[in-house]
């Protein structure tokens, strides 16, 4: 146990010293190249006291803001204080200028003079505070398949539960002490923790605690038998997040563990990092990464739709001022399309004149986060917005019981599948899916118990069939499925596998038991190379399965 302990801790401890190290690398990076920053700065106030001119005073401005903003970043506090300064008293003279030429007195000439000379002080090329430590890691379960524990005092609930949960491909383990719990946390961390509340007690609370405080992941749903403000709250201040009452329902505890795994998905969220100033860009990319969110970054402007296009941003983390194309014309660029007029955008500037920062708001951004921000900050307020996105995506695009596809985008991606077979030469299978006799059971047990089923077959596919696989509602108790690089006769083998193991789910509707089969019509894009042809070829095989008696699956013919 202390030696799992302690490998657990090295790998945390590898992980967050390889992460400081880049840190250092930037920090370093950034102190290297300040002289040539300031001599930029200096280089820049003589070129406006000797011409006057507004183009180098608005070089001027836009340099020590950018250099303002960069500053607390890698630790320079000195350096983003004098430049803000700077470029504050700067843009006075601008407000009070005409169009070509500076207007000022000796006075403010004096007074820009000095905030000059401050920032050019070598006190400010040495860092004066620390780089914030990065997010902890976070201990994950490892697995395919998603890992779930029960601790249950009630042997036929738990025994039913872990049946029902294994019917659906999860990895399921039973415990009757604390501390083999505990062990099994540590050698192999759960998705879901299902914990009756009886078993709460001092021990279970520290248990959980540490657990969570070493960054452990998982989530507990709690069990209980009374269902009022006291109880909930209680379990809420020992770290439950989901509150549920006996007598237990299976089908919602699968359906709350469904939420948890779309929410727990291994595939990480993208973030576009927009900056002309790379260094600043990567350390927050760094911290992103850290947190597990996907990035890349764009320094050029005039290059952002095509990385859109190609990298598929969540969310677009946007710098204000840069040169030739600022971020508030950026961000009116991306939302006149409409694929991306949902995307979130963040502004992340120096500015603090909230004038500007209402301006983005009003044109559709969705926060403004001032230069610098703790990246304990940024990530949070990064992560809130993904989530939100996703979701309303997801409301968007899928059904709304179900969680699949919507016949709409389950036509669309039809034909996308079917243009990347042709494009890599590779097969496509279209299979159309049709519970049986499914209007009885509405008939016979009410439609509760039928959107049970209903939601039963979208698990069990999403379950048993491929990530790359796309699984669509067509309509009512009607189901697509499309199965990329694989022939019609491979797909039965794949269908009639899940169409056994399907049947023998057991459903229930008060003391009545009954069990749920389908009918399955498959297709390929090689026998049947248009959208049309192979829905149409599918659609005919699935009446063939019904006209034979149903409970079985055909194949179109050619």
């Amino acid at each position: 146990m202390l030696a799992t302990i302690f490998t657990v801790w090295l790998l945390i401890m590898a992980n967050a010293q390889e992460i400081q190290q880049k840190l250092q690398d930037l920090i370093d990076e950034f102190a290297s190249s300040l002289p040539d920053k300031l001599a930029e700065i200096d280089n820049l106030w003589k070129l406006v006291v000797s011409t006057q001119k507004i183009i180098t005073l608005n070089d001027l401005i836009f340099t020590s803001h950018k250099l303002a903003g960069a500053g607390s970043s890698f630790g320079f506090n000195g350096i983003t204080e004098h430049a803000r300064a700077l470029e504050n008293a700067l843009k006075i003279i601008l407000e009070n200028s005409d169009e070509d030429h500076i207007v000022w007195n000796q006075e403010q000439t004096s007074s820009i003079a000095l905030l000059v000379k401050k920032l050019l002080d070598n006190n400010n090329l040495k860092p004066s505070n620390k780089i914030e430590q990065p997010v902890k890691n976070i201990i994950r379960a490892d697995s395919d398949k998603l890992i779930i524990y029960i601790q249950e005092k009630n042997r036929l609930v738990r025994n039913e539960l872990q049946s029902k949960l294994e019917t659906y491909n999860y990895s399921v383990r039973n415990f009757l002490t604390l501390g083999d719990l505990k062990q099994a946390i540590i050698e192999t961390p759960p998705h879901v923790l299902i914990m009756d509340a009886t078993l709460f007690n001092a021990a279970t609370r520290e248990m959980i605690a540490d657990f969570k405080q070493q960054g452990y992941a998982f989530s507990i749903i709690h069990l209980a038998d009374d269902d009022d403000f006291t109880h909930r709250l209680n379990a809420v201040r020992i770290g439950a997040d989901f509150y549920m009452t006996r007598p237990v329902d299976a089908s919602l505890v699968i359906d709350t563990i469904d939420k948890i795994s779309v929410a727990d998905t291994p595939e990480p969220s993208r973030v576009l990092i927009v900056d002309d100033a790379l260094s600043t860009s990567q350390f927050y990319a760094l911290s992103l990464n850290n947190a597990g969110i996907q990035t890349r970054i764009v320094t050029d402007p005039f290059n952002v739709m095509q990385e859109v296009i190609d990298f598929k941003p969540e969310l677009i983390l946007l710098d204000l001022y840069m040169p030739e194309c600022n971020g508030l014309e950026l961000a009116r660029v991306i939302r006149q399309q409409p694929n991306y007029i949902g995307t979130p955008i963040l502004f992340l500037s120096a500015e603090t004149d909230i004038k500007k920062q209402l301006e983005t708001l009003e044109m559709g951004a969705d926060e403004f986060l001032t230069k610098p921000v703790n990246t304990n900050h940024l990530i949070a307020v990064v992560k809130s917005k993904l989530e939100r996105y996703r979701q309303l995506t997801l409301l968007m695009n899928n059904d709304s019981l179900t969680g699949l596809l919507n016949h709409t985008n389950v036509v669309s991606a039809l034909e996308t599948e079917i243009a990347r077979a042709r494009r890599d030469s590779t097969n496509l299978s279209y299979a159309m899916i049709d519970l049986d006799h499914f209007k009885a059971i509405n008939d016979n047990y009410g439609h509760y118990t039928g959107d049970v089923v209903i939601k039963s077959i979208a698990r069990f596919l999403k379950k048993r069939l491929r990530i790359t696989d796309i699984i669509g509602r067509y309509g009512g108790e009607e189901f697509v499925a499309l199965l990329p690089g694989i022939d019609a006769s491979v797909a039965k083998n794949v269908l009639q596998e899940i169409l056994d193991d399907f049947y023998k789910i057991s459903f229930t509707h008060i003391n009545h038991k009954f069990n749920v089969s389908f009918s399955c019509g498959i297709a390929d894009v090689v026998s049947f190379p248009t959208a049309e042809a192979i829905s149409e070829a599918a659609d005919n095989a699935l009446y063939a399965a019904k006209q034979a008696g149903r409970h079985c699956i055909r194949i179109a013919e050619n």
